[in-house]
């Protein structure tokens, strides 16, 4: 003879079977007392079955959430084992780091050739008596287009006397704090901004001897700034795949060193 579908025995069998989804722990500690505690409630005369099974109902999906919780707090919230993941991140932060700083350092450094020679070979020409407008070879350059090198040069305070670069139809100029920086030190590299949304490795040199003045050798940044970008990316992607090696390492250390009684 088959059960009602509401029988005691029937909502029993179903409410032992709910208990299996508790943690080990919870149910070696408390399933027999629970079991005991539906029995009797459920041949309870006086309590409705319709008020009981929605109760019973709420009941489990509350405190299954709650013990679960509590269960992946004891596996994996250990000080030592957070502590571990959390240096094991920091160390993959600053490998990350590295792997992008160096290359883009690198990269940046590589981008003032062969502005470096040029700005030697013309400032020794210049200090040899040659004249700016026979020293810089002739040739227009668009910085706001061309990746082609060029070559200015400027007199004591800064103004143009030849050059190859025009920027919306004229040469830049350089600002007066750039150029005392230059006649202390000799020379400079920078990364020089005539313009919006454009860059250039520059090299700006000392001209000394009797018409003293200032030599720029500059190059487009577009394509380093591409690869910049390139490994900007893959130094992204490396940090993120050693951050999920390392979650995925916890966790599984985690859950195979947890306690006993978990």
């Amino acid at each position: 003879m088959t059960s009602a579908p509401h029988s005691p025995f029937r909502l029993e069998s179903l409410y032992a079977c709910a208990l299996r989804l508790y943690p080990r722990a919870f149910r070696e500690a408390y399933c027999v007392a629970m079991r005991q505690t539906f029995r009797d409630a459920v041949h309870d005369s006086t309590l409705s079955r319709r008020a009981f099974i929605p109760l019973v109902l709420r009941d489990l999906i509350t405190s299954l959430a709650k013990e679960h919780l509590a269960m992946l707090r004891d596996t994996f919230a250990r000080p030592a084992l957070i502590f571990n993941a959390l240096v094991l991140a920091g160390f993959a932060t600053i490998l990350a780091l590295a792997l992008y700083a160096i290359p883009q350092q690198l990269l940046r450094r590589g981008a003032d050739d062969p502005q470096v020679e040029m700005a030697d070979n013309l400032t020794w020409q210049l200090e040899q008596g040659v004249a700016p407008t026979d020293a810089v070879p002739a040739g227009t350059v668009d910085l706001a287009h061309s990746l082609s090198p060029f070559l200015i040069a400027y007199d004591d305070q800064g103004n143009s006397l030849a050059s190859q670069a025009r920027l919306n139809g004229q040469t830049p100029t350089l600002p007066q704090s750039l150029l005392e920086d230059v006649r202390q030190r000799g020379q400079d590299r920078i990364t020089w901004r005539p313009g919006e949304a454009i860059r250039f490795a520059a090299v700006i040199q000392r001209v000394n001897g009797a018409h003293p003045g200032f030599v720029l050798a500059g190059r487009s940044l577009r394509e380093e700034g591409a690869r910049q970008k390139a490994v900007r990316q893959m130094a992204a992607i490396a940090w993120a795949a050693m951050l999920a090696l390392i979650l995925v390492g916890s966790v599984a250390f985690g859950w195979y060193t947890r306690p006993k009684t978990a």
